[in-house]
């Protein structure tokens, strides 16, 4: 289409028909000309709740279906949550069980009770009489005992004093060990005086189930001839099931003594008299003394022919005869009696 020029130039200018979409072109009345037409506009979207996010992810809502192919936020949270609770099942189980055994333990750490020996007891060992030490001598009637056996060894065991040391080594559960607590004591009472000595029995489930006797546990004995050592390793009591209660400990000198002349360090009793004469086991059998209890046994010691009596006394003789050797027969008292030389004699021990 051509227009007049404004300016009057008779110059023309060609309009330019512009259109985003395709040209349509109609007649109106008698022949007029054609008429440029614009594209009719996109309809409107239809009208819904403005929700930028609706075309992002689809709304969740408690009555749609989950995909099952998709880990879900909801599926890994309860995974977690069934983890977490086989976990706190697992702690709670291992909480019980620590605290059983903490329960257990107190029974454990303090099975024995310490019960000291009457002064009558005690007495009656340090005042046994002369007449009866010298009455059975070195024969013990129809009871076997067995003596210390000499090490040949030079060296002597001596404290830091000087005194020359007496070692035993036992278990309260023992009955062997039982038993030679009697002769011991009652040597031993001759050198010295024991102020504390508790009252023991053997363990109801070994063989002579309950032999009376005394513990070294906790022990007060003083001297001027000699120094009692004395360890009881385990006691009577078994609060696990699976070993006798530990009571004390060998020192690094008293371990050397059990490694060089005991069987094992389960072996009861050791007594080694400053490593010059050694006992392994014990110098009477426990079943002298079945039946009696501390005070029966104490009182049969002025009773020369009594058969507990010439056991106990006989294993007391030869311990002392063993003892008066490293203590250069002292005291005189003591080491100089009719019975205290004929356990020597017996032995064939050289005076000290």
């Amino acid at each position: 289409m051509t227009l007049p020029d404004p300016s009057g130039s008779g110059r023309s200018r060609t309009s330019m028909t512009v259109a985003a979409g395709r040209m349509a072109t109609g007649s109106s009345g008698g022949g007029e000309g054609t008429v440029a037409r614009l594209p009719a506009p996109a309809a409107p979207p239809a009208a819904g709740p403005r929700n930028p996010s609706s075309t992002l992810t689809h709304p969740m809502s408690p009555s749609d279906a989950e995909d099952p192919s998709l880990p879900t936020v909801h599926t890994i949270r309860r995974r977690y949550v069934a983890l977490g609770l086989v976990v706190v099942a697992i702690i709670l189980l291992g909480a019980l069980i620590v605290i059983r055994s903490l329960k257990a333990q107190p029974d454990a750490a303090q099975p024995e009770t310490f019960t000291p020996a009457p002064s009558s007891v005690l007495s009656a060992l340090a005042t046994v009489p002369a007449s009866v030490i010298d009455a059975v001598g070195a024969t013990s009637g129809g009871a076997a005992t067995t003596a210390p056996a000499a090490t040949n060894n030079p060296s002597l065991w001596q404290d830091a004093a000087g005194l020359p040391v007496v070692f035993f080594y036992g278990a309260e559960y023992s009955p062997y060990a039982a038993a030679e607590r009697w002769p011991l004591v009652q040597a031993l009472s001759r050198f010295g005086t024991f102020t504390q000595l508790g009252l023991a029995q053997s363990s109801g489930s070994v063989a002579f189930p309950g032999t009376a006797s005394f513990t070294f546990w906790h022990v007060a004995y003083t001297s001027r001839w000699l120094q009692l050592q004395a360890v009881e390793r385990y006691g009577t009591q078994d609060p696990t099931g699976v070993g006798y209660a530990t009571l004390e400990k060998l020192s690094p000198r008293q371990a050397a003594s059990v490694s060089t002349y005991d069987l094992s360090a389960t072996t009861f009793p050791l007594l080694d008299v400053a490593n010059r004469y050694v006992l392994q086991g014990s110098g009477l059998a426990p079943s002298v003394l079945a039946g009696l209890n501390q005070a029966e046994i104490s009182t049969d010691l002025t009773y020369a022919d009594s058969p507990v009596t010439q056991a106990i006394v006989t294993g007391a003789n030869d311990i002392t005869a063993d003892i008066c050797t490293v203590t250069r027969q002292r005291p005189a008292k003591v080491c100089s009696t009719r019975g205290v030389r004929a356990a020597a004699a017996r032995m064939q021990l050289k005076e000290g």
